[in-house]
């Protein structure tokens, strides 16, 4: 038994008179699976602090405050049915190789995670939750559901002010990479949990590369729950298909500074502008516009159907296929079709 395997059989054995006291029978057997399908190699259970359980190694999350952090039924399920959280693993330059335009994802060498029978599932789940190292952390904080944020302005703090996106995901296939995704995040995270990690991450993990910011009680509470409404039924409604993901994303990107994110025409960049943008939610003026003028307006920007200037050409950016998916985009968004028996106004 080489040095490094001994020290986990030791800490599993030093551990295991206290988990058959204060546990349930059901975690017992979970904290014996665990130990017997040698889970500590990739995770760190016991709360060991070195170099050797806290840093770049380590192929999956900590799991010795795993209470205090996850939802039981979600652990449960998960481990059933596992799937990939963290896109780029857990340290994305393990990962990630130069592709043609950018850098791109070695999926082969992201290995999946071992599926548990539904009896060794709930014995881990109640397992895992035994596991409260940070109870001091979370005990302090106090989740207020009430404090929410608009949709809107929660995307604009969280993409622009603070620089979230970069880092996580906030819908399939929209958002950075090396961080978890955040649109499973209320499934899977406790809130008092989420609140005292944005707070200050280092107190979880000192090697922790999220960034401590600076904010106000308010904001990290309307932040969680904006977080929270990511998996709401509306958001879900939104993504049902991939051509409708990627027509939302490119709207997000280069319309919403402008038209704003539900195309009501208040984008951030409108309150400057001498011409407002477009209200792509005004139904009663879109019936009166073709899909080819559309088209036309964000290929070859709004000088080539007389409107105003300030609408830049996206011809040279986005692909004809994905002029039409946000002309279809505009389409939902004023919930109307061309109708030709209305005069252009």
């Amino acid at each position: 038994m080489n040095t490094i395997a001994k020290i986990v059989y030791g800490a599993f054995a030093a551990m295991a008179l206290l988990w058959s006291v204060n546990a349930s029978a059901g975690a017992v057997e979970g904290f014996k699976f665990m130990e017997k399908q040698a889970c500590a190699a990739c995770h760190n259970i016991t709360g060991e602090v070195s170099a050797k359980t806290v840093g770049l190694w380590r192929k999956g999350p900590a799991l010795y405050y795993a209470g205090d952090k996850y939802n039981q039924n979600w652990i449960e399920s998960w481990l059933q049915k596992p799937t990939r959280i963290r896109p780029s693993g857990e340290f994305y330059l393990d990962h990630t190789q130069t592709g043609v335009k950018w850098n791109t994802l070695r999926h082969d060498s992201l290995k999946p995670h071992v599926k548990l029978a539904a009896l060794d599932a709930r014995n881990v789940a109640l397992a895992l939750t035994e596991l409260r190292a940070k109870d001091a952390l979370v005990n302090v904080e106090h989740y207020n559901a009430d404090m929410t944020v608009p949709s809107g302005l929660g995307d604009m703090m969280f993409d622009k002010v603070n620089g979230c996106l970069a880092c996580h995901s906030i819908e399939p296939n929209y958002g950075g990479l090396s961080g978890p995704e955040l649109y499973t995040a209320a499934a899977r995270l406790k809130p008092e949990y989420m609140l005292s990690y944005i707070r200050n991450p280092q107190a979880w993990n000192h090697k922790s590369w999220m960034p401590r910011r600076e904010l106000s009680e308010e904001d990290m509470q309307k932040t969680v729950n904006y977080i929270i409404s990511l998996a709401s039924d509306k958001t879900k409604a939104l993504m049902k298909s991939d051509v409708d993901q990627s027509a939302a994303k490119d709207y997000r990107v280069y319309c919403m500074q402008c038209h704003g994110i539900s195309g009501t025409g208040s984008g951030i960049n409108s309150r400057d502008m001498e011409v407002p943008p477009r209200n792509h939610s005004d139904s009663k003026y879109l019936r009166t516009r073709t899909d080819a003028e559309l088209f036309k307006a964000i290929k070859e920007g709004g000088s080539s159907v007389s409107k105003s200037a300030l609408m830049p050409p996206w011809g040279r950016v986005l692909s004809d296929g994905e002029i039409k998916g946000l002309v279809k985009h505009i389409r939902k968004l004023c919930n109307c079709k061309f109708d030709s028996s209305k005069s252009k106004q």
